[in-house]
């Protein structure tokens, strides 16, 4: 299958840059970078440490009818080590995908090879491509995981998608493509999936629905008569949307449900578990110049492990499969020094790790009160200059204050450009 796609994806580009006699494409880009600044929890005493992140995206667009994208991420644990052993940074390909388009007289038609993380679900950037909106996700999910953020349902796969965005605010996309299995004891296989996803623009509501199959495979013997055989069937659903309209009251919801087993194998493991579901419940409250931002949240720890504000909760707790908790966030968009414009607020949030998934069920009550918690304070703050916006937060967890205060402090700054 790989092969296949690879030479497809190459076709279409021959074709396409042909047929286009060679015009020069228009190029538009955006990256961003992000240190991060805690104490070493593996030393004894306090010992600073930076931990860095960025990324690069961009895009070659021939005439409005093909569209080449890459985007590219590192990260490294050892901004200011004076010694490099192998390496000091991972570096990972986000992206590559090449999109034909293609218009009838009443939809806009896209076709598209792709590798790596392509338009994930639950995040903003399908949202983007196809109506051009406004960022809608929550502050709270802010990441500089590439330009398309954290999302519901990651993926890193091979594949094709179409795309039909039709007359009105309305687009929607069918997915093919082939990752890893999903999680459980089939994770060290493939798996082939299949997705369909509507996303629409109305007066009072933004939407971007998802609903797709799994089918972890396993690979046999050359002398088998089946090379390839399905082990299970899993499905995947979500839902990602703003009910409302800005300066007004608005609700964002974000739900997702993961390895919902339709068909098990021998070995699999049919009981619900709370780090298959991705749930956020945030109204959002107009008050004066602030909007106030309560929240309800699961997110599994693959998820929230790309936030900036839920990060470092995972770092002192590294085993932890999903984090539950609730989140007040207060914030005044409309600040400014002089003709500069400065967003800031401040999160206070609770938070579960450690919880037993396997005993929620039936012991809820204790369940919850055996799990670790926490009370993270976060006050953080936007500015726009230089053409782009500089990120800065500081966090204070006051469970690690009282256990190990060297522990308890972070502090981040980014910025984040177009081009």
């Amino acid at each position: 299958m790989k092969r296949t796609l690879c030479a497809a994806a190459l076709s279409l580009m021959a074709a396409a840059a042909f047929s286009f006699e060679f015009e020069k494409p228009f190029f538009s880009g955006t990256t961003g970078f992000l240190t991060t600044i805690g104490n070493d929890r593996e030393a004894e005493k306090f010992d600073p440490k930076a931990h860095a992140e960025s990324y690069f995206a961009g895009q070659f667009d021939f005439s409005g009818k093909l569209f080449l994208r890459g985007e590219f991420y590192t990260l490294s644990d050892s901004v200011f080590e004076e010694q490099m052993d192998d390496h000091n940074a991972i570096f990972r390909v986000e992206e590559l995908s090449a999109t034909y388009k293609t218009t009838s007289s009443s939809a806009s038609h896209y076709l598209t090879l792709f590798k790596g993380n392509y338009e994930p679900f639950g995040s903003d950037l399908f949202l983007q491509r196809q109506f051009g909106i406004a960022k809608i996700s929550s502050n709270l999910t802010e990441s500089y995981h590439g330009i398309e953020g954290t999302s519901i349902h990651p993926i890193y796969s091979l594949g094709a998608s179409y795309t039909a965005h039709i007359e009105g605010d309305n687009a929607f996309a069918i997915s093919f493509y082939k990752n890893k299995a999903n999680q459980g004891p089939e994770k060290n296989n493939s798996a082939v999936n299949f997705d369909l996803r509507y996303a629409g623009i109305f007066e009072y509501l933004t939407v971007d629905t998802l609903a797709g199959f799994s089918f972890p495979v396993e690979s046999k013997d050359e002398g088998s008569d089946d090379l390839i055989s399905i082990k299970e069937i899993q499905m995947h659903a979500g839902i990602n949307a703003l009910f409302g309209r800005k300066k007004s009251l608005m609700l964002y919801t974000q739900l997702g449900i993961d390895k919902i087993i339709l068909k098990k194998c021998e070995t699999s493991d049919n009981s619900f578990n709370m780090k298959d579901l991705y749930l956020l419940v945030e109204p959002r409250l107009p008050v004066s110049d602030f909007y106030f931002n309560p929240s309800i949240f699961n997110f599994p720890a693959q998820t929230a492990r790309d936030m900036i504000y839920l990060r470092t909760l995972l770092a002192s707790h590294p085993l932890a499969e999903n984090i539950l908790g609730c989140n007040f966030n207060l914030v005044n968009e409309n600040l400014y020094v002089g003709s500069t414009k400065i967003t800031a607020g401040i999160h206070a949030t609770v938070a579960m790790t450690d919880i037993n998934n396997s005993e929620l069920k039936d012991e809820p009550v204790e369940t919850i009160k055996s799990a670790k918690k926490a009370f993270i304070l976060t006050p953080h703050a936007n500015m726009e200059v230089f053409g782009g916006v500089v990120t800065a937060s500081f966090s204070l967890d006051t469970s690690e204050f009282n256990e190990t205060p060297r522990n308890a402090f972070t502090a981040s700054v980014g910025f984040k450009t177009s081009f």
